[in-house]
């Protein structure tokens, strides 16, 4: 693969991801906002599985578990942003992950805590993304 399109296919997936977990983390930020519950619709549903998919990924690679059969795959570079910016708090931050994945399957009580958290994985997604873009048009 030339560089060019390990370039390309690189800001492919990490924009694709990027997208997908800001659309789905934005759907329940509205529902929240609005005060009222999240999964009443399919919709919700979707956004809920979308997001227990890509955390659950995200505590099987911190976890070094293995990823076969996952249903997302993260992106190298995201992944990489998202441990480096947490490289000091490693472990309280597989707990607070485990614990907003779990909030996420009961559907309930979904706050303001944890949607600040998703926030914070949308930015590590936001940043892979745009630097993979840079790297492209630099080229």
């Amino acid at each position: 693969m030339s560089d060019m399109s390990r370039l390309s296919h690189e800001y492919a997936s990490s924009a694709d991801f990027s997208r997908a977990l800001n659309a789905a983390a934005l759907r329940l930020k509205k529902k929240v906002a609005r005060g009222r519950r999240t999964g009443e619709d399919e919709e919700d549903h979707e956004a809920l599985r979308h997001l227990r998919s890509m955390l659950t990924a995200l505590v099987a690679r911190l976890e070094d578990t293995g990823t076969e059969g996952a249903d997302v795959l993260i992106p190298e570079d995201i992944f990489e942003r998202i441990v480096d910016e947490h490289r000091g708090e490693s472990p309280h931050f597989v707990e607070d992950l485990k614990h907003v994945l779990a909030t996420l399957e009961s559907a309930a009580g979904i706050g303001h805590v944890e949607l600040k958290f998703l926030d914070s994985l949308c930015e590590a997604a936001d940043a892979s993304a745009s630097a993979a873009f840079r790297k492209l048009w630099r080229r």
